[in-house]
């Protein structure tokens, strides 16, 4: 089940919003994603995973995003197949963020992305709309 609830900000707390696409929107094979971010930068970085229902593996995808200064941050997100699918707005702790980096690595080396069975300890969800790619 997907995390909706996206709280005010507090100080110090990582927290990001997903304001496009909405949730269970239909989309392509592809779809631009859009949100803000508080918090994140110097103890945790954001990132984008999808959630794949079919594979039940999690896939992270071109990270860590750019936050511009006014919090905003935009990405595009890719989808292998069509099926439904989380997008997930992650704060990842240095740990976290060294170990996605490796995966990111590795599949772009390698040029196979079999995903991740789960996230790295030191990930946060901060955000998540489930969509249906076609």
């Amino acid at each position: 089940m997907p995390f909706v609830h996206q709280p005010e900000p507090m100080p110090g707390i990582p927290a990001a919003t997903i304001t496009t696409p909405a949730n269970n929107m239909r989309v392509e094979n592809s779809v631009f994603v859009k949100g803000t971010a508080q918090n994140i930068g110097e103890e945790y970085l954001l990132w984008l995973a999808l959630y794949d229902y079919k594979a039940n593996r999690y896939y992270p995808h071109q990270g860590p995003v750019a936050i511009s200064s006014n919090g905003e941050w935009e990405m595009t997100a890719f989808f292998g197949s069509s099926g439904r699918y989380d997008i997930t707005a992650l704060a990842a702790d240095k740990k976290a963020n060294e170990s996605l980096l490796l995966y990111q690595t590795a599949s772009e080396s390698s040029g196979d992305y079999q995903g991740l069975s789960a996230l790295p300890p030191g990930c946060i969800t901060l955000a998540s709309v489930t969509v249906s790619s076609t």
